[in-house]
């Protein structure tokens, strides 16, 4: 099995590093990076936006321990999504200089996919893949959202790489689980850490890069990827198209977001225990076309 052998000492280094990574940035840091609560938020108390930090530095020293080999190109990618979202979360980058980094991030990530494309996936892909990254910074706005999709996300794509013999996906998936629920220790409501734009980001690509190799590989189609964070991609994108035809300033921050209203109306534990209904049942879907082969 995935777990066992060669990727048991990455998984638990994942576990270590993450969960002792945040509670370091919650007692000797915890000052540093807050987000403060305004209008737009769901908090009303400055909480730190650094979860993201020790979420990426326990997948990244996991990796370096890992039997898998990652492309040039992807880990450039990361890198420098990486380098200018941990900017961001300390201070402010312009939107402009963001799209151009996210564009360059997933123009990377499609370099350095093993097959090479017909011309005319690389606009699409890279479409869908900047739009990847940005949702699931919008989605990160709510106690264990983010968490929770990572966590049942990764685990149902890392179930279908096992189930069709691509053990070294199902491995990195893995550390993303494990990495996710660490996080979610602390996110869970009441939060006391925010991923923040490093967290969520990097997590958006990641999504992306698993979702491209899976294809690729044989794993699956990709329609399973699209039903299995279709939690997160349905909201945002009726949320912009909302926005757009009301003819509102779509491109500024909100919190109309189908959750966001949810959790205003019910709470968020409630709106929180919903989305996990919704979560497993699409990965389900997923996982039963695999099984099916009929994905």
């Amino acid at each position: 099995m995935v777990l066992m052998g060669e990727w048991l000492i990455p998984v638990l280094a994942a576990a270590v590093v993450s969960y002792g990574l945040t509670a370091v940035l919650l007692t000797s840091m915890r000052e540093f990076a807050l987000d403060l609560p305004n209008h737009r938020s769901m908090h009303e108390i400055p909480v730190p936006r650094t979860g993201g930090w020790a979420l990426v530095a326990g997948c990244a020293v996991a990796l370096v321990l890992s039997p898998v080999s990652l492309p040039l190109p992807l880990l450039a990618g990361f890198a420098l999504l990486l380098a200018v979202s941990v900017v961001d979360d300390l201070h402010h980058v312009s939107a402009r200089v963001r799209f151009s980094v996210h564009l360059l991030a997933v123009a990377l990530v499609l370099a350095g996919l093993p097959q090479v494309l017909a011309w005319w996936w690389y606009p699409l892909l890279l479409a869908g893949g900047v739009w990847m990254i940005n949702l699931y910074n919008f989605m990160d706005g709510m106690d264990g959202l983010a968490g929770s999709m990572t966590a049942i996300g990764f685990a149902s794509l890392g179930l279908a790489c096992a189930w069709r013999g691509q053990g070294d996906l199902a491995g990195v998936c893995a550390l993303l689980v494990i990495c996710a629920l660490a996080f979610l220790r602390y996110n869970w409501p009441s939060a006391s850490i925010f991923l923040g734009d490093a967290g969520s980001t990097s997590l958006g690509l990641a999504s992306v890069a698993v979702s491209l190799y899976g294809w690729q590989r044989g794993a699956f189609g990709l329609l399973v990827p699209a039903l299995v964070f279709a939690p997160f991609w349905l909201d945002a994108t009726l949320t912009l198209l909302r926005r757009m035809l009301t003819g509102k300033r779509w491109w500024e921050a909100h919190r109309e977001h189908l959750y966001q209203r949810s959790a205003l109306r019910i709470g968020v534990v409630k709106t929180l225990y919903w989305q996990l209904g919704f979560m497993v049942s699409m990965s389900i879907l997923a996982l039963a076309l695999v099984g099916l082969d009929l994905a």
